[in-house]
């Protein structure tokens, strides 16, 4: 296990956001159904206001508890996952919605995990707020995904 910064952390939280964000536009490509492309198109956008919100989280940390050091890490490589990640062209929403929680599950309990192995209060306090932010951004997909089915 590498040490790393939590500012690292948070870039790559930003990559794997980056990556969800390009796997939804391919698969929006990709799909056959209009209702389909619709939650695809949905999902694109969630990710790349997640970007942001990730940048503007970084700034308001501060650089003490950004710069802290960490020997803790992702036990499994989130975006090598969403690199391996193929639905075909008949995908349903249903099948959109359960690839997408599955993502922001894993998310969620990687950010959980290493805020309870977190040494330090401050970074423990980070990890926290950033899961109780994906678990809520989780919420709103099923949410959205419910709504789509009520259209």
């Amino acid at each position: 296990m590498r040490f790393q910064q939590i500012k690292d952390l948070l870039r790559y939280l930003e990559q794997v956001h980056q990556m969800l964000s390009r796997l939804y536009g391919r698969l929006e490509r990709e799909a056959d159904a209009e209702r389909s492309r619709l939650l695809l198109a949905y999902l694109r956008g969630r990710e790349d206001a997640a970007m942001g919100h990730l940048a503007d989280y970084e700034q308001q940390v501060g650089s003490a508890v950004a710069d802290t050091w960490l020997e803790l890490g992702f036990a499994e490589d989130l975006i090598a996952g969403i690199n391996r990640c193929e639905l075909s062209s008949a995908m349903t929403t249903d099948e959109i919605v359960a690839t997408a929680t599955a993502f922001e599950e894993k998310l969620v309990s990687e950010l959980s995990r290493l805020a309870r192995e977190c040494p330090t209060d401050n970074t423990t306090r980070v990890l926290d707020a950033l899961a109780t932010l994906e678990q809520q951004r989780l919420t709103r997909l099923v949410h959205g995904a419910h709504r789509l089915d009520d259209v």
